[in-house]
C-alpha cells in the first residue's frame, strides 16, 4: 500500500472545533483506505476531486458493508452506535477469563480440532482464546470502542459524500460518538492502541502490518490530525444534549455512559 500525504480538514467545512475533533476519530481508517482525511463541504464546487471521492465511497460501502442506500447506511451506523463488535468482544474476554482450567482446556481442544479441519470460524476463535490467555496487546483490559468508533466516523463521512446524510445529521452523530470516546480514552495514542486490538479481535489474528506503521504516522507526522487537534472533546454552545435513545429516522450513536450532570434527575 502506498503512503498518501495527509490532507488536513478543510477549514471551510470544519470551522467548528468539536466537529473537527470528532472527524479525526476516523483518521486511522481513512489513512488505511487511502482516503484523504479532509472532506469538501460543497459537492457542487469541489469538482473532479469530489467525484473521485464519491466513486470510492460508493465502492467501499457496497463491497465492505453491502450498503447501497440511505436506509442501509443508517442501519449500519445505528448498529455501530448501539452494539458494534465491542459488546461481543468484551463479553468474550470476560467469558474466557472466567473459564476454570478444565473448561479452558476442553474448549481449546474442541476449537483446535475444528480448526485442523479447516473451519475458519474455529481458527479465529482459537486465536482469540489464545490472545486472552496471553493478554496479547493488553486485550483483557481493552475498551474495544475505538474500532467501532473509527468505522462509524468513516461511515458518516461516506454517507455525507454520497448525499445519504446531511451535514447536521453527521454532526449530531459524531458529537455523541466523540463525547463517548473522550470519556473512554486519555489520548490519541491510547485510542489508537484500542483500535489495533479491536481490529485484531475482529479479524481473529494479529496483523501487525499495516496498522503499526499507520499508528506511528498518526502519532508523529506534523500534519496528522492527531498532532494538530488536541484530544478531548471541547463542548461549545451548539452542543446537543446527551441522548440515550433517538427515534428519528437518521443515524444515532447511543451513549453508553452519560455525564453525571445529565443523570442528575434520573
Amino acid at each position: 500500500m502506498s503512503e498518501p500525504p495527509f490532507l488536513y480538514l478543510d477549514d471551510a467545512g470544519y470551522r467548528s472545533e468539536p466537529l473537527r475533533w470528532a472527524y479525526a476519530l476516523g483518521a486511522c481508517y481513512n489513512l488505511y483506505h487511502e482516503y484523504p482525511v479532509d472532506l469538501p463541504v460543497d459537492p457542487e464546487t469541489a469538482g473532479r476531486r469530489f467525484r473521485g471521492q464519491r466513486d470510492r465511497a460508493e465502492g467501499w460501502l457496497r463491497r465492505d458493508w453491502s450498503i447501497e442506500d440511505r436506509a442501509g447506511l443508517v442501519a449500519a451506523m445505528g448498529w455501530l452506535g448501539r452494539d458494534g463488535h465491542r459488546r461481543d468482544h468484551r463479553a468474550l474476554v470476560r467469558r474466557y477469563c472466567a473459564l476454570p482450567g478444565r473448561g479452558w482446556h476442553e474448549r481449546e481442544a474442541m476449537l483446535a480440532e475444528h480448526a485442523r479441519e479447516g473451519n475458519e470460524a474455529a481458527q479465529a476463535q482459537l486465536w482469540r482464546m489464545g490472545a486472552v490467555g496471553r493478554d496479547l496487546l493488553g486485550c483483557r483490559a481493552a475498551n474495544f470502542l475505538a474500532f467501532d468508533a473509527a468505522r462509524a466516523a468513516q461511515l458518516a463521512r461516506n454517507g455525507y459524500v454520497l448525499g445519504f446524510l446531511s451535514l447536521d445529521e453527521v454532526r449530531a452523530y459524531l458529537f455523541d460518538l466523540a463525547r463517548e470516546v473522550s470519556a473512554s480514552f486519555a489520548s490519541w495514542p491510547d485510542y489508537g492502541r484500542d483500535f489495533v486490538v479491536g481490529r485484531a479481535f475482529w479479524a481473529g489474528a494479529h496483523e501487525a502490518e499495516p496498522w503499526d506503521p499507520l499508528m506511528r504516522r498518526l502519532d508523529t507526522e506534523i500534519d496528522s490530525p492527531w498532532r494538530r487537534i488536541l484530544f478531548g472533546f471541547p463542548e461549545d454552545e451548539t452542543s446537543r444534549g446527551v441522548t440515550s435513545a433517538d427515534t428519528r429516522d437518521g443515524p444515532c450513536w447511543t451513549l453508553e455512559t452519560a455525564p453525571v450532570a445529565a443523570r442528575a434527575d434520573a
